[in-house]
């Protein structure tokens, strides 16, 4: 059985508080008995900075494989220069091979561009990763690429070609899930006959209802999405942290 923890949305801006609850989710991975990867879904730095991302790898645990992909926040020269410096797959060719499963990750983010788009290219390297991956396989990206029920993010923030995405599930049937970020709420849909698991925020949580004003929470408390996988069988569960585990 593999345990992978998976992060979202930290938007880390250089200030305590964002960190603070940054590390607060890191020590509570830490603190399991086991974890087999760390994943996180985008939205690592806030504004793009080098700062910001020293900031993000330097808080990670030590000697636990990790995998991230940019959100529409990230920008990916720095980001780029920031996983080679943390001795991380780049953003093109982001994959994670463990004992049992293939985690591909897909680059949806463009520079400056709050929607998701998945280019040729990087749908070509995902095909090339996938056909090559011995087992199951798990992707990863921060735009999820279905309906998520508030009508801002919907229409304003989503994949703009899930169709691309729906065809490649569908060509290789060894998917088991695809894991995403970007609206700062875990839920759960499907794509494709296969589920799509979305993390809770770090930085803040979105309200419900399609509420604008503001459109999420910063004092929410913070959580992460904990994925068990058995053969071909994935298990989900999203924990919020406790005040006091925030302390």
């Amino acid at each position: 059985m593999l345990t992978i923890a998976q992060i979202s949305d930290p938007h880390l801006d250089l200030s305590p508080e964002r960190l603070r609850r940054f590390t607060a989710v890191l020590r509570q991975i830490q603190a399991l008995p086991h974890v087999d990867a760390l994943l996180a879904s985008g939205d690592l730095a806030d504004h793009g900075l080098a700062a910001e991302y020293q900031s993000f790898f330097a808080a990670l645990p030590a000697r636990v494989p990790t995998l991230a992909v940019p959100g529409n926040h990230d920008l990916a020269a720095p980001m780029a220069q920031a996983l080679a410096a943390a001795g991380l797959p780049p953003i093109s060719h982001a994959t994670l091979q463990l004992e049992g499963l293939t985690v591909v990750g897909l680059d949806t983010h463009t520079d400056g561009r709050d929607d998701g788009l998945l280019t040729a290219a990087t749908l070509d390297a995902a095909r090339a990763q996938m056909a090559a991956a011995p087992g199951p396989v798990a992707l990863m990206m921060h735009h999820p690429p279905v309906p998520v029920g508030h009508h801002i993010v919907d229409e304003h923030f989503a994949l703009t070609n899930p169709q691309d995405l729906e065809a490649l599930v569908r060509e290789f049937p060894r998917v088991i899930a695809v894991l995403t970020g970007h609206v700062h709420t875990a839920f759960s849909t499907m794509i494709a006959g296969v589920p799509v698991l979305g993390a809770p925020g770090i930085v803040s949580t979105m309200r419900l209802g399609s509420r604008t004003d503001p459109i999420a929470d910063p004092d929410a408390l913070p959580g992460f999405a904990l994925h068990t996988v058995r053969g071909t069988h994935i298990g989900t569960v999203f924990h919020t942290l406790s005040p006091q585990e925030l302390r």
